[in-house]
């Protein structure tokens, strides 16, 4: 277990990853090193958040749109964090051993989640609710809870279908973290609409984060983390497309990019980036995981688009969809469980996660076809042979 107190004293959260903190895992804590050292409001964002309350929606919407973001073409793909993990993985001559990320013989995990900003977005969930019920589909839906009036009726009837209820910050004025002083005191209010909304995840306005300071809430798991998003107002990017334990709690980054991201600060329409993510998110057994508001998925053509994702999701193999607590508990389960030989020479599984896990094999094979060419990660199993999964070169 490795604690950031040392070089980052605002920051001492123990974390462990994908593989159970050993040596392979250097590469995750490096990149949640510098999303901690990233995760922080440059005096001109401080000015705005003062201020935003007293812009228009329109204004800040074009300013949203005006702001320069040093942003790559490939800028949702986290290339360098995944070279570095290849590296990692291909300094073990015979492959690295480990419990696979998801059970039940799935390859990916699939998580819907929302965020409901204004009273107008709160009076569209039905319509999100149902066209996702149709397809099979079950998401979160993060609730301000001190900003407009909860329709606790609404919440109740979406959890009854099967549906999950987290709380989005405190009043979404970005000031949530301005200073330990003001966090703390907004705290047990919270804890309050968490045990009023019978909640257990939360994610922070603007995915604003800091996770020290995030341990005084009574939750199973944040998602304020994300993997790469230049275009938030605290950018970085903890690199994994995996959920880690951070502290007392599961950490869910979100690993696809925010609609508001497509279809308001870019001016997108059709979505295919989320298309090409979760493809390259399957491929590497990770966890696909996507924020969307009622408040944005409000046209006609947005509200396709959506239904568009949803439609090439459900024709995956091996998708896992769950809700975000129910990663959240398995990933508790599987940290908790242990990978080892039995006298036979055949992997065993032991802890909460046996009876759903199984041990995978991960190895790099390089490829002939030039210095740019991407490498090759395979993951062996008990199932049969997968597509190989493809790393991208930076």
């Amino acid at each position: 277990m490795i604690s950031f107190a040392s070089k980052h004293p605002v920051d001492s959260v123990p974390a462990r990853f994908l593989f159970g903190n050993r040596a392979e895992d250097a590469t995750f804590h490096e990149w949640l090193a510098a999303d901690i050292r990233a995760a922080r409001l440059s005096p001109t964002f401080r000015a705005y958040y003062q201020l935003r309350s007293l812009l228009p929606l329109p204004v800040r919407q074009l300013l949203q749109r005006m702001r320069p973001v040093d942003a790559s073409p490939r800028w949702c793909f986290p290339d360098a964090f995944a070279a570095a993990l290849t590296h990692q993985i291909a300094a073990s001559s015979d492959g690295l051993n480990t419990i696979h990320p998801w059970p039940d013989g799935r390859d990916f995990a699939f998580v819907l989640t929302h965020d409901i900003e204004t009273a107008d977005g709160l009076r569209n969930v039905p319509q999100i609710a149902d066209l996702e019920q149709r397809l099979g589909f079950r998401s979160s839906w993060n609730v301000v809870p001190y900003k407009y009036p909860v329709d606790h009726g609404l919440l109740r009837d979406l959890q009854s279908r099967g549906f999950e209820i987290g709380v989005h910050g405190f009043n979404h004025d970005g000031k949530l973290f301005t200073s330990r002083a003001t966090f703390n005191c907004r705290v047990p209010a919270i804890n309050a609409a968490l045990e009023s909304f019978a909640a257990v995840g939360f994610r922070a306005p603007m995915v604003h984060r800091n996770l020290t300071w995030l341990q005084a809430l009574d939750i199973q798991y944040d998602a304020s983390c994300f993997d790469a998003d230049p275009y938030q107002a605290m950018p970085g990017g903890v690199g994994g497309l995996w959920p880690f334990i951070a502290g007392r709690f599961v950490e869910l980054p979100y690993t696809l990019p925010q609609d508001h991201t497509l279809f308001i600060a870019l001016n997108q329409t059709d979505g295919q980036i989320w298309h090409d993510k979760l493809a390259f998110i399957a491929k590497l057994r990770g966890m696909s995981l996507v924020i969307t508001h009622p408040d944005y998925l409000d046209s006609p053509q947005r509200v396709e688009a959506y239904r568009r994702f949803l439609e090439q999701a459900r024709e995956l193999d091996g998708i896992w969809h769950a809700l975000p607590k129910d990663v959240a508990t398995w990933w508790r389960a599987r940290d908790a469980s242990t990978l080892a030989r039995d006298p036979n020479d055949d992997w065993t599984i032991t802890g909460p996660a046996a009876s759903r896990a199984r041990a995978t094999t991960i190895r790099v094979i390089e490829t002939n076809a030039g210095p740019t060419a991407p490498a090759v990660l395979t993951w062996s199993d008990a199932k049969p042979a997968h597509e190989p999964a493809l790393i991208p070169s930076t």
